[in-house]
């Protein structure tokens, strides 16, 4: 039988042909790859995922890209614990009175400002509602009345000295400060309403420790621990956060001010002549700073709103043993 080959034809073939050698050859390139790799000593390298469109230059041969570190995961709230350190340990000293089955998340990390010592966060679900699974500080769910409740968190300050067993040096007991929206330097405020009637507005999750230098006094520092709410709503949601400050004040821990320090509120407006939502956005953030003036031996602290001039300062007051509202 003959074949009649116009050029139409002839050209496909001629591609096919083209196409197959082209397959040929790269199998041959990769089987070469695989058996030089052989001779080589394995090296241990950080896992990575690379696809296979990374992995292969357009001529079809292998390329090699150097490996990198993987970052280190963040640990806000130290529940890697730190060495000498354990769970059944912390929750003994700082939240005795905790049932352990009920207790979310441990966690600590050391505090510069005192030698041997560590911050220590113990986070339990409230009543008889049980832990989750998975160690954070944030709500759960209570089935005995269909809501979502807040952690309770207890903090406290352990010092280790080295080859001893760890000992309190401080804690707070539940923590049951509410912070002062009432009085924030921000025109944003949560909108909850337990907080429109007045009752105390704990946090709905504690996010990380705060160690900055709050130097509280010319013998003292405090430290600081960051918690949020979030409320959404049709058409949005709305995200606070506040800052505690905790410091020693003999064996007690206690929390020396609450304050807020952020807000943000995303929401819909009316619909435009497009029919398309516009949306709004309200974004705020204080700015904390410890002042040179002092009061009863105590610096002030300042706060400032991010873009504003208007400053609020918070003065220490002896009978509350914390800072307030300066008159």
């Amino acid at each position: 039988m003959l074949y009649r080959f116009t050029p139409t034809i002839l050209a496909a073939t001629l591609a096919l042909c083209a196409a197959a050698a082209t397959a040929q050859s790269a199998t041959a390139q990769s089987a070469a790859a695989q058996a030089a790799a052989t001779q080589v000593a394995p090296v241990q390298v950080a896992a990575s995922s690379t696809s296979a469109s990374s992995a292969s230059s357009s001529s079809g041969s292998a390329s090699a890209s150097p490996a990198r570190a993987a970052k280190p995961a963040a640990d806000p709230l130290g529940i890697a614990l730190p060495d000498g350190l354990d769970r059944a340990t912390l929750i003994k000293l700082v939240a005795p009175e905790v049932d352990a089955a009920r207790v979310m998340l441990v966690g600590a990390k050391p505090w510069p400002r005192r030698a041997n010592s560590y911050v220590v966060l113990v986070c339990a679900a409230p009543g008889n509602t049980a832990a989750s699974a998975s160690p954070d500080c944030s709500q759960t769910f209570d089935p005995s009345n269909a809501a979502m409740v807040s952690p309770t968190a207890y903090v406290g300050v352990v010092e280790r000295a080295p080859d001893q067993a760890p000992e309190l040096v401080a804690a707070s007991g539940a923590i049951e400060t509410q912070a002062a929206w009432d009085d924030a330097n921000l025109t944003l405020t949560p909108s909850s309403a337990d907080f429109a009637h007045g009752v105390p507005l704990l946090p709905q999750q504690w996010d990380q420790f705060d160690l900055a230098a709050y130097k509280i006094s010319v013998e003292q520092y405090a430290f600081g621990l960051r918690a949020g709410w979030s409320e959404p709503f049709a058409g949005g949601m709305a995200t606070f956060s506040a800052l505690y400050l905790f410091a020693i004040q003999g064996d007690r821990l206690a929390v020396i001010l609450a304050e807020p320090m952020k807000a943000y509120r995303n929401m819909a407006t009316d619909r435009s002549v497009n029919r398309r939502s516009e949306r709004e956005i309200q974004d705020e953030e204080n700015v904390l700073s410890m002042a040179s003036s002092k009061t009863d031996g105590y610096y002030d602290i300042r706060i400032k709103m991010k873009g504003d001039k208007h400053t609020k300062t918070r003065k220490w007051s002896v009978q509350q043993g914390r800072y307030v509202t300066a008159e």
